[in-house]
């Protein structure tokens, strides 16, 4: 079982020594290294058009990331960071060998539903999110919706399990709403499991550098996300304290570290940095372009300036940077 939410373990991510160059401590990624990471992510922003990218439609405005070509990869490339890092698992809620009913809010590509309608064939998956960007052929047992989960709640007590994943920041407007929604739709025993992250990295050994072009980035995200009503960033004491709220027990909380750039001596972090470098390196300008010219009053070749510096920041090899990644969950009493 996971620890205690107030028992947080921070594990420790060893450095490849082979990835460290010392006699130039500002030597950057080559491209022979990051070759896997640029396969990954073969479209290129096409920064000529207002704003470059598209929007869902389905209450417009309310979800201020694309929901386009490029953006559907990189959610699909997090999607694989972020389970590698997971010590490649869907979940982590006990629950039974045989459920019979699933429901993943704000799938985005639907990547995570379709894992789990195939590794579970006995369970009825709903998947619900703000666009119909998921394909078209699914497994018999799993079904795509358009719903807004700030929205009541229309499916009764059915659900083995509840899950998100990186909601907290972008997505929900309210949790304590999300949570009471998700107590009455779970079955007496019924799991809720929310798979966040917090996009300001931290690094074990103080690589981070001081001045850090991302880590200014990271804080006008936050500042922008904030401004239009959502979190910003994820408060982990928080959520858990919103879940114990609305009558879930056994709330627990594991934190694992997603490695950006293939530092990580370990082979599964190693590769999980890779998708996690070319995470970032698309999201910089994906996720930032709506936001920091319209809540934040940029202009475009401001923000190209700046996307520029991250990226040739991300390509620092003495940099071991991470972000934190939190499974938080709790369970309906079974009486």
């Amino acid at each position: 079982m996971p620890e205690a939410a107030d028992e947080v373990v921070h594990p420790s991510v060893e450095v490849d020594p082979t990835a460290i160059d010392n006699t130039d401590p500002d030597s950057t990624y080559d491209e022979a290294t990051l070759e896997s990471t640029q396969s990954l992510s073969s479209s290129i922003f096409d920064y000529e058009e207002v704003h470059g990218r598209t929007y869902h439609a389905y209450h417009n405005g309310k979800y201020w990331l694309p929901n386009d070509a490029d953006e559907m990869e990189r959610i699909d490339i997090m999607y694989h960071a972020y389970r590698l890092a997971m010590g490649d698992k869907l979940h982590y809620a006990p629950i039974d060998q045989d459920p019979s009913a699933v429901l993943d809010v704000g799938t985005g590509t639907g990547l995570w539903a379709l894992d789990f309608a195939d590794e579970y064939p006995s369970a009825q998956v709903i998947a619900t999110d703000l666009s119909p960007i998921q394909p078209a052929w699914v497994p018999n047992n799993l079904e795509f919706q358009i719903a807004d989960s700030d929205e009541p709640w229309t499916f009764g007590a059915k659900f083995d399990l509840i899950h998100t994943r990186l909601m907290y920041d972008c997505s929900l407007r309210s949790w304590p709403h999300f949570f009471s929604e998700a107590y009455k739709a779970l079955k007496p025993g019924g799991w809720v499991e929310c798979q966040e992250f917090s996009h300001h990295r931290m690094s074990d050994d103080n690589s981070i550098p001081v001045g850090s072009r991302i880590t200014h980035w990271e804080n006008l995200w936050t500042e922008g996300m904030q401004r239009i009503g959502l979190g910003g960033t994820v408060n982990v004491e928080r959520l858990v304290g919103q879940m114990k709220e609305a009558g879930l027990q056994d709330v627990t909380c594991t934190m694992f570290k997603l490695p950006i750039g293939p530092w990580p001596k370990d082979l599964l972090l190693k590769e999980a940095g890779k998708l996690g470098y070319a995470n970032l390196d698309n999201a910089l300008y994906g996720v930032s372009v709506k936001l920091f010219t319209e809540a934040l009053g940029w202009g475009i070749d401001e923000l190209h300036a700046l996307v520029a510096e991250c990226r040739k920041e991300l390509k620092r090899r003495n940099v071991h940077a991470y972000w934190p990644l939190y499974i938080v969950m709790g369970r309906k009493p079974v009486t």
